[in-house]
């Protein structure tokens, strides 16, 4: 587990007239291992260092047991619809893996095919609908069944019809010396959606 320390670690450069390459002296190799530094220009030692041959002296080789014995996943919260844990002794980028993995495989609602009538704003068709793509939908999926593929019309227990009309124009009742969006245009952020059976 890593902890926060409020200081620098300064790696000493070699001579004059040697290389440019920074050497951190052995003393700080367990702080640069094990610690997160918290400068205040940004964070240091968040990546993985405990790799085999990295540092001499330091016998990296993964080990099931020290694993077992390190790792360890505490349930912060759990409810029916809700579960909120904190792994604790794994590498950062195995903990993101699971994440996506699990971001991947929860059922959402997204928009699959999106038709575009009259497009009259800047950003092209194909760019506006694959952002509508990225947004989910708030319905639950357990309400909905996956679609056949061999249908090729919706229903209503495997699909959600949206349409959007909305017109951004600009407002006549805008203040003069007024530079706020909200104030000088009608409907400038686009979020009248209207659902149709």
């Amino acid at each position: 587990m890593l902890s926060f320390c409020l200081s620098y670690i300064y790696l000493y450069r070699r001579k004059r007239g040697m290389t440019a390459k920074m050497a951190a002296p052995m003393s700080n190799v367990d702080e640069i291992r094990d610690r997160v530094i918290l400068g205040e220009f940004g964070v240091k030692n968040v990546h993985t260092t405990d790799y085999p041959g990295n540092y001499p002296g330091y016998d990296d080789t993964w080990d099931l047991e020290k694993f077992k014995k390190n790792f360890r996943i505490d349930i912060v919260h759990s409810d029916e619809n809700l579960l909120e844990f904190d792994m604790i002794g794994i590498d950062a980028a195995i903990a993101n893996a699971f994440r996506r993995i699990l971001l991947a495989e929860v059922p959402t609602m997204a928009i699959e095919k999106a038709f575009i009538y009259n497009n009259t704003s800047i950003i092209q068709d194909e760019i506006l609908a694959h952002r509508l793509g990225l947004v989910p939908i708030k319905a639950d999926p357990r309400l909905f069944e996956y679609r056949n593929p061999e249908d090729q019309e919706g229903t209503e227990i495997d699909t959600i019809q949206l349409q959007l009309k909305v017109k951004c124009t600009r407002n006549p009742r805008a203040p003069k010396d007024s530079s706020d969006p909200k104030e000088l245009y009608l409907n400038h952020m686009g979020d009248f959606f209207r659902c149709q059976n």
